[in-house]
């Protein structure tokens, strides 16, 4: 027993037990006939036929049991030792490209080593060959499209063998263009075109390692790497463009994405008063995408004054602050690019000025009057902030003190600025018209006259300026007589009447 041995494999450990019955144990085993597969041998005492077969030949051989008293039976076996599946790796082979060295190790599974490698059928590219180690290399010299069918055969230590057939692909060098793509910016269309050469077209195109930037998209038939950047930041990509053939073609770019320049505006912000609601201000951005926001990101803002995230700056300050406190406000866009602007916001006390009205101001009297501030640090500069003074008044832009002689009597509105020495200001506005000096006339009395003698009286007038013209404003001079311009009353008069008139003396400015 058994009635049939199995056949076994080649290289792998063989074990059948060969039994017997009918007779009186122990028995003895012994190949009477024929030979065991080479690589096999019997116990002769178990009956164990064991080992590692190494040929494929059939073997028929007839085995021999003898029990303890010399009686014997007899089986005929045929062992057929099989080849194992021997299996040739890798799967495929890469495609080689001309004037680039080429290697590649094959290996086999499934024998016993060592194996020899060989093309069984087909014909290797041009500038390649095979070891029996398996190596496949060399330098291909020539392109061959879709590539070339070779079989390769392993054989094992035993003769063993397995096959792979692969499609070898030799490639031209497709050359990848342009050597760089341009830099964009966030929020910016961008449009740059990848193109291959060398191989055979129409090309695709895929990114085969790293990423492009984000909001950007290779288009795999035209190359054309376009969209609209959200992210700033380098990327690192590889673009692979494979032609007809299969046959690739790679190039590695970095593509860096720049923030916009984001301008904050306004230039400059007001200055705001102590107690009184501040000027709101709303910021303003340029350059960026989208919505803004906006925040304080250094500095801080000055007490009961608030910054939304919109951008208004509003409240009621609570306290001065000296020359100001520096702060940078920040506009951030929608793809987070920023922009900043520094501002010094100074929160100013109430300036006051005095008097509240001005003294009374005199055609060509000298005049001067000082208007004081308080309120702010000193010391203080003083300018007329609209209108203009008098016509012969100045205003000490230091003292406060407005002076001079008025020269007319026109009415002048004007408002006076003071400012102190942390640039805070206060406004008064006031109105002064310039009057007329009193003006004499002398004598006091004229004398009567006499009807039909000559009379001549000559007026005169101080207290004005210049030359004074005289002229009779009410009433009536008496019959005969008139005034010249020099204040000369003469004439013959020729009525006893009583005459009452007015004479007014003008001056010069007049």
């Amino acid at each position: 027993n058994p009635t049939a041995l199995s056949n076994g494999v080649i290289g792998t450990a063989y074990s059948q037990t060969v039994s017997a019955t009918g007779g009186t144990a122990p028995y003895t085993f012994a190949v009477s006939a024929g030979t065991l597969p080479a690589g096999l041998t019997l116990n002769a005492t178990t009956g164990v036929i064991s080992g590692t077969p190494t040929s494929t030949t059939a073997q028929t051989f007839t085995m021999r049991a003898t029990d303890t008293y010399g009686c014997t039976g007899t089986r005929a076996y045929t062992v057929t030792p099989a080849c194992p599946a021997i299996t040739v790796n890798p799967l495929l082979l890469p495609a080689a490209t001309v004037g680039v060295a080429y290697s590649q190790t094959l290996t086999a599974t499934g024998g016993t080593a060592a194996y020899s490698f060989a093309v069984s059928t087909g014909t290797l590219p041009a500038g390649l060959t095979l070891t029996t180690a398996g190596v496949l290399s060399g330098t291909p010299t020539t392109a061959n499209g879709a590539g070339v069918s070779v079989t390769i055969r392993a054989t094992d230590l035993y003769g063993c063998q397995g096959t792979r057939v692969y499609a070898l692909k030799v490639c031209p060098v497709v050359t990848v263009s342009p050597t760089s793509l341009a830099n964009g910016t966030v929020g910016t269309a961008y449009s740059q075109t990848v193109s291959a050469s060398g191989g055979v077209a129409a090309y695709t195109y895929a990114v085969t390692s790293g990423s492009l930037p984000t909001g950007l998209s290779l288009n795999t038939s035209t190359g054309v790497v376009s969209g609209t950047p959200t992210v700033a930041g380098s990327s690192t990509v590889t673009v692979t463009a494979t032609d007809v053939n299969g046959c690739p073609g790679s190039r590695a770019y970095t593509v860096t994405m720049s923030c916009p320049v984001v301008t904050v505006n306004p230039t400059s912000l007001a200055n705001g008063t102590i107690g009184l609601a501040y000027p709101s201000t709303t910021f303003t951005a340029t350059g960026g995408t989208g919505t803004y926001t906006y925040t304080v990101v250094a500095g801080s803002l000055p007490a009961g004054l608030t910054l939304t995230t919109a951008g208004v700056l509003s409240g009621t300050p609570t306290a001065s602050n000296g020359a100001g406190v520096s702060i940078t406000v920040q506009a951030k866009d929608s793809n987070n690019c920023t922009g900043t602007r520094a501002y010094n916001l100074k929160i100013c006390p109430v300036v006051n000025l005095s008097p509240t009205t001005l003294a009374t101001a005199t055609v060509t009297q000298a005049y001067s009057q000082t208007i004081v501030a308080s309120g702010g640090a000193t010391p203080y500069t003083f300018a007329v902030a609209s209108g203009s003074l008098p016509a012969g008044l100045t205003l000490n832009t230091s003292t406060g003190v407005i002076s001079g002689t008025p020269t007319a009597l026109t009415a002048a509105s004007f408002s006076i600025t003071a400012t102190d020495a942390n640039a805070c200001a206060g406004t008064r506005a006031y109105t002064l018209t310039p009057v007329c000096p009193t003006i004499t006339l002398s004598p006091g009395t004229l004398p009567n006259g006499t009807v039909g003698t000559a009379y001549s009286q000559t007026l005169s007038a101080t207290g004005g300026t210049g030359a004074k013209t005289f002229a009779v404003t009410t009433g009536t001079l008496p019959a005969g007589l008139t005034l010249s311009t020099a204040g000369v009353l003469s004439g013959t008069p020729t009525s006893i009447a009583t005459q009452t008139f007015t004479v007014t003396a003008t001056d010069s400015l007049l």
